[in-house]
């Protein structure tokens, strides 16, 4: 007698028997039962749930000598005839090789024909998702209006290419994937049945690689029988290899990490084991979808399809990003799959769209600066709360330390410019501009506290401050053009004990950092990118950094200021000073006091 296959074997015979459908099983079963059975169904969901097994079985119960009857006796001829596929009034056609018109009008022909004993003709079309447009259109009227003793069962996996002019005219029933758990008890009843000296622990390994599928599970079941001896945790794992979900969640807990090595190696493992690069590059998408969908919707959890236990997973790892971080990643993964289309290395574009995930430093486009500033934001657990979460009624602003400022004194009246005439005397309307004095509130300061240093968290580090720094800077420039002048270049080079050391162009731009009010720009900036307040110190490329200026709220007298020398303002001379240069030639007619 020849080999059968354990999922042929183990077919279920009856409803009772369709494990993880019993929405499915127990309305058809009713409907046996109360005698209200459709002319159409329409079974659809993923492959090994048991669409084809539940046609057979709702053909046996309606030809059942003892039917129709939920409960079929299977040893009856009909019943005999059905389960061994060579019933005369049961009729099986796979679309995905019959999908031609003429074939499917050679079907056709014989539903006006009477059965051959039964009480109905059962056309079950698998696959149906496969017909041609031309073949639709055939089956179409005879599906409207089909004769008493005919029924249509139709099974696909992908319902959304069916005609809704077919699916109009069929009651629809979804099969879900099997729960794990399901699965490991039905392997574990046939590895007893077959006498299968199996470990529990590759039971579950066998029911995780089945993704919810009955009959993926029991072919797992027969291939490892075959290894001979007890089948380990280990045999199944090196037989079946890698699980692409599980593959899916170690690379994206990776690109969350910023652990590319783990990405590249996880990749060449799934490639190995004969994936094809595009459709890995499509499972990424899809897995970044569902991460997406689960943190902007967290109760749309029954939107995804695939085993609890991997739900679960998602939504843990969901939490490991942001979602700006899931848009940039997939727009990443989704322009490698464009480009694939016209280069022969498809898995070039897909390593690079990941490495650049996991490591937005390596991307010098704006996406890759926002990606660093979002992962800067996740890692100090900043999160912008929604807009309508604020009101100005019941949300307090966010206080502001003050900065100390130098009072501005204005010159005696009778003091005399540095240069020029004697100044002309306003005493009256000097009086008169002046705003009448408003007493202030004096402020108390805390014990223990400065107003010249604030540490930064602990938390923020160099690092951080490198990856913020051109944000900073933006900060800066909206404040004040000069003192983003006065900066450019520059870069952080030292975070000690609350004190950050900034390495600026030359000598003259740290002194000018160095003043109270550039100092407070830049301090304010970092504020604003990072939070932070340090204590900020200057040093030119090469210098030991600038000691700190403190301004004095003394009056000037200026009558006592040493005038400023004409070479002071010469453009040529600041310039030269500035820059730390010197004047190599002077060209044109400038020496002979020409203007130039």
């Amino acid at each position: 007698m020849a080999y059968v296959s354990l999922y042929r074997k183990y077919r279920s015979q009856t409803f009772d028997e369709i494990l993880g459908q019993e929405h499915v099983s127990t309305t058809l079963a009713n409907a046996i039962r109360e005698d209200r059975v459709a002319h159409a169904y329409l079974f659809t969901g993923p492959r090994g749930t048991g669409k084809t097994s539940t046609a057979r079985i709702l053909a046996k119960a309606i030809n059942c000598v003892q039917g129709p009857t939920p409960s079929p006796c299977g040893v009856c001829p009909s019943c005999v005839a059905i389960t061994e596929g060579s019933s005369l009034d049961v009729f099986e056609l796979d679309a995905a090789s019959h999908s031609g018109v003429d074939e499917t009008r050679d079907i056709l022909a014989g539903v006006p024909l009477a059965t051959a004993g039964g009480r109905k003709k059962v056309y079950v079309i698998d696959e149906v998702h496969m017909l041609t447009s031309q073949s639709f259109n055939a089956l179409l009227k005879t599906l409207e209006e089909p004769p008493d003793h005919v029924i249509f069962v139709l099974a696909t996996t992908e319902a959304h290419k069916v005609l809704p002019t077919i699916v109009s005219r069929t009651q629809r029933f979804d099969f879900r994937r099997a729960p794990t758990e399901v699965l490991e008890e039905h392997v574990a009843h046939v590895a007893k049945l077959e006498n299968i000296d199996i470990e529990p622990d590759a039971i579950s390994t066998i029911a995780r690689h089945a993704d919810g599928s009955f009959r993926d599970a029991l072919s797992a079941l027969d291939q490892l029988r075959s290894l001979g001896g007890r089948v380990s945790e280990e045999d199944a794992e090196r037989v079946l290899g890698e699980r692409d979900e599980d593959a899916f969640i170690e690379i994206f807990d990776a690109i969350a990490s910023g652990d590319i090595g783990t990405v590249f190696v996880t990749l060449d493992s799934l490639i190995a084991q004969g994936a094809d690069v595009r459709q890995v590059a499509l499972g990424t998408l899809a897995h970044a979808r569902s991460l997406l969908l689960l943190k902007t919707a967290p109760a749309a959890e029954g939107l995804l399809g695939g085993p609890e236990e991997d739900i679960t997973r998602l939504v843990e790892q969901a939490q490991s990003f942001r979602i700006g971080e899931l848009l940039r990643t997939l727009d990443l993964i989704g322009k490698s799959v464009t480009e694939m289309r016209n280069a022969p290395n498809h898995r070039l574009f897909l390593e690079v769209a990941l490495a650049r995930a996991s490591a937005p430093e390596t991307d010098s486009t704006p996406d890759g600066l926002l990606g660093r500033i979002e992962r800067i934001e996740r890692r100090m657990g900043i999160e912008t709360p929604p807009a309508e979460d604020a009101s100005v009624h019941d949300v307090a602003p966010r206080a502001r330390p003050e900065i100390a400022r130098p009072a501005r004194v204005a010159p005696p009246a009778d003091a005399r410019p540095a240069v020029g005439g004697p100044a002309p005397k306003q005493p009256e309307r000097a009086a008169a501009s002046q705003p009448p004095a408003v007493s202030q509130p004096a402020t108390t300061q805390p014990e223990n506290e400065t107003e010249t240093q604030i540490e930064a968290p602990e938390h923020v580090g160099l690092n951080h401050i490198k990856d913020a720094w051109v944000a900073a800077i933006k900060e800066v420039r909206k404040t004040s053009q000069r003192v983003g002048a006065l900066l450019n270049p520059s870069r952080p080079v030292e975070l000690n004990d609350g004190v950050l050391v900034v390495e600026v162009q030359s000598s003259f731009h740290a002194s000018a950092m160095s003043e109270g009010g550039n100092r407070d720009t830049l301090s304010e900036a970092l504020h604003t990118a990072l939070g932070i307040r340090p204590q900020l110190r200057f040093a030119a490329k090469g210098a030991e950094p600038e000691p700190l200026k403190e301004e004095s709220n003394e009056p000037v007298d200026y009558a006592q200021t040493t005038p400023v020398s004409a070479a002071e303002h010469d453009p040529i001379e600041l310039v030269r000073r500035g820059l730390s240069a010197e004047v190599v030639e002077e060209v044109g007619d400038s020496a002979k006091g020409v203007p130039r």
